[in-house]
């Protein structure tokens, strides 16, 4: 129960949080049939610190403030002896890994301690939280306990430990220090900066790196090199080469990679979805009403296929007059696309994203068309809920709209997060700091309302996001739109689920792809159109 913090993650990645010490005796706890008191407080105390991590503590002293006492290990003063001795043994074994790693980096000029620094303090600033452990020292850039650059902590902010560092010698860093810059730089050596992520809520240690990424290799239908005599960094490099390489071999055979997302730590666990997803994979009403569209027919096997009938569609929604209750019939459509997903994927809500202009996106816009220069109102969200979920609400219209347009307005701040890496100008000068990376991965994510902000407010707890490019004016603008999925309630969503989402979101971008061609405008989906349409 404490390992799965009661089930809202599998135990591996609980595991994954514990240093070797307190594994070993996690495993030995479970193995004798060892007993914990939860109402003993003294000493040898299993605790929950406040991230949620397992800890086990000789001494009551050592507690962490706002830590959780989930009992004391209840043994004989012989059994005690033995296994405090060799926990011991198992941290002072972690500490010699920590050891050689410090060693390492004191090794190195000094330079190329900076620049692993500077672009692991760049990733972190735009990405989503990062919170990982090493030794018994928690690095995140999360809430008040952060001490990395991103949201929480300025890259100015005496708080930040990377810029402390790059002002002094390898040599003062701490040993946990110095592993967590040598094994980051590595993560972000080997395919993906969101590589990083997957260390989340867990402890950093060159075996466990080393571990990630043969699995991530062999996940990928290759073999890990031979690294055998080499020395620890420089077998962890090669691994990282040989999977940044396989990773994209894969991308190029056009493998749909997602990541799994449990939101209770933020671990986020990269997997191939696998066979590849086709047409067939539409929801069956979705399918239907694609047919009556569009005349996509049951026969149709790739999603490929529909894009002639959807130039054809966007022609005749580029020319329809405007349905009752819309601005035209290119957003009535989105609406009745997300309704019936919805409904079809038993979700509460389905929505997607994107900008309601496309002129900012015109390569060398300037002045109301700078994309630099646009607000979160510049973009749109068309959000749909399912009947069961608008009945829920009963008579409280108010409620309804208030949570559909609180949802709107987050991903519309989202795709104005994105825009500058999706357009490729995050690097102008003079430019915008606070930019994410666009995402290009689909996400399937447990329990995020047990952090996230927004989710926490809204009672999003089970969510799909499956990322959706065009191609414009002769660049690929990844991330520039999505389509998400989201649950209050009940079950998770599962990969038949999201193979749904992904085949639904690859249609959605065709036929944004093909709206494209008439520079088409989205004038609906804000809190005004919400009141009318759903108040």
């Amino acid at each position: 129960m404490v390992l799965t913090l009661d089930g809202r993650l599998p135990e591996d990645v609980g595991r994954a949080a514990l240093t070797a010490a307190d594994l070993w005796l996690a495993q030995e706890i479970i193995a004798r049939e060892l007993r914990v008191d939860p109402a003993a407080t003294g000493s040898d105390l299993l605790i929950l610190d406040r991230t949620g991590r397992m800890l086990f503590l000789w001494e009551a002293s050592r507690a962490p403030a706002g830590s959780h006492i989930v009992g004391s290990l209840v043994t004989d003063a012989e059994t005690r002896t033995d296994l405090h001795r060799r926990y011991l043994e198992s941290e002072a074994a972690e500490e010699a890994g920590r050891t050689e790693l410090h060693t390492y980096m004191t090794g190195r000029p000094s330079e190329r301690n900076r620049e692993d620094l500077e672009r692991i303090g760049h990733v972190l600033l735009h990405m989503a939280p990062v919170q990982v452990y090493v030794g018994h020292q928690l690095f995140s850039n999360l809430g008040s306990s952060g001490n990395l650059p991103g949201k929480s902590i300025a890259p100015t902010a005496p708080e930040n430990v990377l810029a402390r560092l790059a002002a002094v010698p390898a040599e003062e860093w701490s040993k946990e220090e110095a592993a967590f810059v040598a094994l980051a730089t590595v993560l972000l050596s080997s395919g993906t900066q969101a590589r990083l992520e997957e260390a989340n809520g867990t402890h950093l240690t060159s075996a466990g790196v080393a571990a990630l990424l043969t699995g991530h290799i062999r996940g990928y239908g290759a073999e890990p090199p031979d690294i055998e005599g080499a020395s620890t960094v420089a077998g962890l490099e090669a691994l990282a080469r040989r999977c940044a390489a396989e990773r994209q071999a894969r991308l190029g055979d056009g493998s749909v990679f997602y990541r799994v997302i449990h939101g209770v730590n933020l671990n986020k666990t990269e997997h191939l979805l696998r066979p590849a997803v086709g047409y067939t994979d539409v929801p069956l009403p979705l399918r239907a009403l694609l047919e009556r569209e569009a005349g996509i027919g049951a026969v149709t096997t790739t999603i490929e296929e529909t894009a002639s009938a959807f130039e054809v569609l966007s022609d005749a929604l580029h020319a329809a007059p405007a349905p009752e209750r819309f601005s035209s019939a290119y957003e009535a459509l989105l609406t009745r696309f997300m309704t019936t997903l919805a409904e079809a994927t038993a979700s509460d809500v389905a929505m997607g994203r994107g900008p309601r202009s496309f002129a900012p996106l015109e390569p060398g816009s300037t002045g109301e068309d700078d994309p630099l220069a646009l607000r979160s109102n510049a973009f749109f969200c068309c959000v749909a809920p399912s009947a069961a979920f608008a009945e829920s609400f009963g008579e409280d219209r108010a409620a309804l709209v208030k949570t559909l347009s609180a949802y709107s307005a987050r991903m519309r701040f989202n795709t104005w997060h994105y825009l500058p890496h999706a357009l490729g100008i995050h690097d102008r000068v003079p430019g915008r700091d606070d930019w994410f990376f666009a995402p290009t991965m689909p996400d399937l994510t447990h329990h995020s309302d047990q952090h996230h902000t927004g989710h926490v407010a809204f009672d999003v707890r089970h969510a799909i996001r499956v990322p959706l490019g065009i191609d414009h004016a002769g660049r690929h603008l990844p991330g520039l739109y999505d389509l998400r999925l989201m649950r209050s309630a009940g079950e998770r969503y599962t990969t038949d689920d999201l193979r749904a989402a992904v085949a639904s979101g690859r249609v959605l971008a065709v036929l944004h792809q093909a709206m494209g061609r008439h520079r088409a405008t989205v004038r609906d989906f804000g809190n005004d159109w919400f009141r009318a349409f759903h108040g």
